[in-house]
């Protein structure tokens, strides 16, 4: 069961959004993109409006991030694909206002209520396992919660993220890899922290690799999360190895990577959201 104040929240968010945008009422937007760390650029919409996070209702609080420019837009991708995209997502660990998890929430919620039955999720993380190497992109097909921070869901909000996830769509996803798109694409677990402090190369890494996750980042899991409650949508969530198992962590070098790598995800990304089947 949703919660009805917050599902408002959402309802209100998505009406200021199709105000700002031309939207009319009776028009939905199938697939959101929501880009994290290193993504915020890959992708370029045609006939693209904007408006910024800070201008809709609930993110009033919303700081700024380095690598986030906190804004969504809304046109269509590759010339076919009616998209909107959060470019910059919320995390949990930016605040310790006891409210801020909500604006975690709002975010994923108000694009399920632009009528969004696909949701595409990135992030920058952390490798795991050897194999898995800068430059990589992770196919998140499972997730570790036993490490994440509480959740943006309320009491009787019994949900799995994994519900979320979309077997045939990881599938899909997995068959448009084309090199050089990436050193290469996997599948794989994720495991999430509260951050902002990196996991320990020592111990912690050791600890989440014996799991067999093959990534470890900050995100993905509330969006998962929050997507659950609406049994229609499917989440596919991706994430870019941007530092390896072993390495000293710098998020300045997380983002360079990032950057470095956005025209082939971006191409990577195209091919995936343009080609998937679309859901009614």
């Amino acid at each position: 069961m949703r919660s009805p104040s917050l599902e408002n929240n959402a309802r209100v968010a998505a009406f200021r959004i199709r105000s700002q945008m031309g939207l009319a009422p009776d028009v939905t937007v199938p697939v959101g993109i929501i880009l994290g760390t290193g993504w915020g650029d890959t992708l370029t919409l045609d006939d693209a409006k904007e408006v910024a996070c800070k201008e809709l209702p609930g993110f009033e609080k919303l700081g700024s991030l380095e690598g986030h420019d906190r804004k969504v837009s809304m046109g269509v991708l590759a010339g076919r694909t009616p998209a909107v995209l959060l470019r910059g997502r919320v995390h949990l660990n930016e605040s310790h206002d006891p409210d801020h998890w909500k604006m975690v929430r709002l975010q994923t919620e108000m694009l399920l209520h632009l009528g969004v039955k696909t949701l595409v999720v990135t992030c920058g993380a952390g490798s795991l396992q050897k194999e898995v190497e800068v430059g990589d992109v992770v196919i998140i097909d499972g997730f570790v919660t036993a490490f994440a921070p509480p959740m943006p869901l309320l009491g009787g909000e019994f949900v799995s993220p994994e519900d979320a996830l979309d077997g045939g769509a990881l599938t899909h996803a997995f068959t448009q890899f084309i090199p050089p798109n990436a050193n290469s694409v996997k599948k794989g677990g994720y495991a999430m922290l509260r951050g902002p402090q990196f996991e320990g190369r020592r111990y912690d890494k050791a600890l989440l690799a014996a799991t067999g996750a093959k990534a470890v980042g900050m995100s993905v899991l509330p969006e998962a999360c929050v997507a659950a409650l609406y049994p229609d949508v499917r989440v596919v969530p991706f994430a870019l190895i941007t530092n390896s198992a072993f390495e000293p962590h710098s998020h300045e070098e997380n983002l360079r990577r990032s950057k470095e790598r956005a025209p082939l995800i971006g191409d990577y990304l195209t091919r995936v959201v343009t080609t998937l089947p679309r859901r009614r």
